[in-house]
């Protein structure tokens, strides 16, 4: 399959332009990302953004596919064990007082690969293509499927006593 790069360094040129206006310099992200860079991206301005531990986001997109919700763009990062899902901008509070989830303030710096790359260990997940951004995730359903993970996980195991 031939396969082109597009000049932001990404096979979704559209999203790297909506993710880039988040920044005060979209063109210089932009061309950090053309160059195979990470770039610093803005939280607040498009988006609102959850941050979660890894270990809770894929239960969480699960209970989301499993009830038919949309998953909108996310980004993991492994080293770092933490996910930042993007939710409706002004919208992000309505997670607020979650002890599993914490919601970024206006202005957070979050830094980021170009889309369709992995960089710096981190990956953005794009359950529906050709234009996933356009439908962030919605908070209700994130706020549920975050309860649903939680409940569904494993109650912590004490010391064995049976000896």
């Amino acid at each position: 399959m031939n396969t082109t790069r597009h000049t932001t360094g990404t096979h979704y040129p559209s999203m790297a332009h909506w993710l880039s206006a988040s920044s005060d310099e979209p063109r210089a992200v932009r061309a950090l990302w053309a160059r195979g860079q990470t770039a610093t991206l803005s939280n607040g301005r498009l988006w609102d953004t959850i941050e979660m531990p890894l270990a809770l986001s894929s239960p969480t997109a699960t209970y989301l596919a499993y009830r038919g919700r949309h998953i909108g763009p996310y980004l993991l990062c492994g080293t770092q064990a933490t996910a930042w899902w993007l939710v409706e901008p002004g919208r992000g509070h309505e997670l607020a007082g979650s002890e599993h989830v914490k919601v970024l303030p206006p202005g957070s710096p979050i830094t980021a690969p170009a889309p369709g790359t992995y960089k710096g260990e981190r990956l953005w997940i794009l359950p529906e293509t050709p234009c996933p951004w356009l439908r962030l995730t919605s908070p209700d359903a994130l706020r549920t499927a975050v309860h649903e993970a939680v409940q569904a996980r494993p109650a912590p195991r004490g010391p064995d006593r049976s000896s």
